[in-house]
């Protein structure tokens, strides 16, 4: 997958847990002019995919965000909720 924007714009990449490259649609990937637009499509998007990356025309990571946060939060108040968990036995993440 390329993730070098072309030239002075900025790319989203959108991944999810289920193999995106395999659906019919692909990830999300889509170039902005502005980083501003890359942000707001970002944001737009963070609950829809696992992680979500812009990536400036050098191929590099400028932003980061997804719903991935949220999900090993969730894990970690579930594992804190176990039953027979001890006090000092940490989740399993």
């Amino acid at each position: 997958m390329q993730v070098r924007a072309p030239k002075g714009q900025y790319r989203v990449i959108g991944l999810d847990p289920v193999d995106t490259l395999t659906w019919p649609s692909g990830p999300l990937w889509k170039d902005c002019e502005t980083f501003d637009k890359a942000l707001d499509l970002a944001a737009s998007n963070d609950e829809l995919y696992l992680r979500i990356y812009v990536y400036n025309d050098n191929g590099e990571i400028l932003h980061e965000a997804g719903c991935y946060r949220e999900q090993l939060k969730r894990i970690h108040e579930l594992e804190e909720q176990r039953p027979g968990r001890t006090q000092d036995e940490h989740p399993k993440t």
